[in-house]
């Protein structure tokens, strides 16, 4: 999504001869940008972040939608909640400071306000009025759509080997089935996604990636409840025992989306998908839909793996290379990456060409996007 980003604001900035190199198909399901949708809302857990959101929703996500010519979001009230020693308070620090719309409420509030959740441990929520489902996959393919009718190269099932920032142009050597070609290009922006140390070894102190696993459950009761605009986009930040789970609406396939948010534990070789998922992964998700939610389960409907790639404060890296500044890098986006996309991908393209972005709320943030970290 990321490097899509990007590669639509060249074409905005007015560059003609553009291109992508992709490892896989247009849709493949390998990396972290597939699916049917995504979460976006404004609570965060700083507010430079929610600043950032603003930027996202008030300006970019606007005007891809009206250069795509399809809605890509679907407002849903959002639901943030957890206990005080999580990162509720700070959830809501940051909505509060921000002034964005979102509301803080006590732990009866947030019952009666979204009566689908028990809120067991939770000391309250936040409700962000501003929060939404992104229809993902639609968005994936809008930008591609607009990327090949502004006539940019899009060269999919293409690996890239090599990278050389040395020289100028940067040279690059990718493989496309049994052929092996040499690329060249004044200005590349790298966005590798789970193999970013394979291309950029200098980044391996800072990123691990993880595997994530996906599940898709109905419901008791009656089904159109479980649908945007009827169930919330929700996350529970930190119960019981400081792990991080979040949801959407049922969107794009049958059954609401639940998963566990993980950023750490033995990192995961991205070559490798495990077919089947395991079965204690998915009881993880049934024991905190039991616990949190009032509708019971019904059944499993679906699965799925994608892979985070996160760094160790969650931060991004979006940055140019330190070698050569007609490279830029964006790696380690930790699962919150893809409601920040059209931002990251117009600040990435302002970078590589100008040096530095015409937004203000990144500039702000440059130290804790660097490549050394905050």
């Amino acid at each position: 999504i990321v490097g899509r980003c990007a590669l639509y604001y060249l074409q905005r900035l007015g560059l003609s001869r553009v291109g992508l190199v992709e490892r896989f198909g247009c849709d493949h399901s390998r990396g972290s940008s597939h699916s049917p949708s995504r979460i976006t809302r404004s609570a965060y857990v700083n507010v430079d972040y929610v600043r950032l959101m603003q930027v996202a929703h008030s300006q970019e996500w606007p005007r891809l939608e009206a250069d795509a010519g399809e809605r890509l979001i679907l407002p849903a009230e959002g639901c943030f909640f957890g206990p005080a020693e999580g990162k509720f308070d700070d959830y809501a620090r940051a909505a509060t400071e921000a002034g964005v719309d979102c509301e803080v409420l006590d732990v009866n509030e947030a019952r009666n306000r979204f009566p689908m959740f028990r809120f067991p441990t939770a000391v309250g929520a936040v409700h962000d009025h501003t929060a939404g489902v992104i229809a993902a996959a639609r968005t994936m393919t809008a930008l591609a759509r607009l990327a090949e009718a502004a006539g940019a190269s899009l060269m999919w099932d293409t690996r890239v080997i090599d990278v050389d920032v040395t020289v100028g142009p940067v040279r690059l050597t990718v493989q496309q089935g049994d052929r092996r070609i040499e690329l060249q290009a004044e200005r590349v922006l790298i966005c590798p996604g789970p193999w970013a140390t394979r291309l950029l070894p200098f980044l391996a102190s800072r990123l691990q990636v993880a595997l994530q696993t996906v599940g898709y459950f109905v419901l008791s009761g009656s089904q159109s409840d479980f649908g945007v605009g009827h169930w919330p986009v929700w996350g529970n930040l930190g119960a019981p025992d400081g792990e991080i789970f979040y949801g959407l609406p049922a969107f794009g396939r049958e059954g609401i989306k639940i998963a566990r948010h993980v950023t750490s534990g033995a990192a995961h070789d991205p070559d490798v998908i495990p077919e089947q998922v395991e079965p204690a992964e998915i009881d993880r998700l049934r024991e905190f839909l039991a616990r949190e939610f009032v509708p019971s389960v019904e059944r499993l409907v679906g699965a799925e793996h994608c892979l985070y790639t996160n760094t160790s404060t969650e931060d991004y890296i979006v940055d140019l290379h330190p070698d050569n500044d007609r490279v830029a890098i964006a790696a380690g986006f930790s699962g919150h990456g893809f409601k920040l996309a059209p931002v990251c991908g117009r600040v990435l393209a302002e970078l590589v060409t100008d040096g530095r972005t015409s937004v203000t709320e990144f500039e702000a943030m440059r130290r804790t996007f660097s490549i050394t970290g905050p």
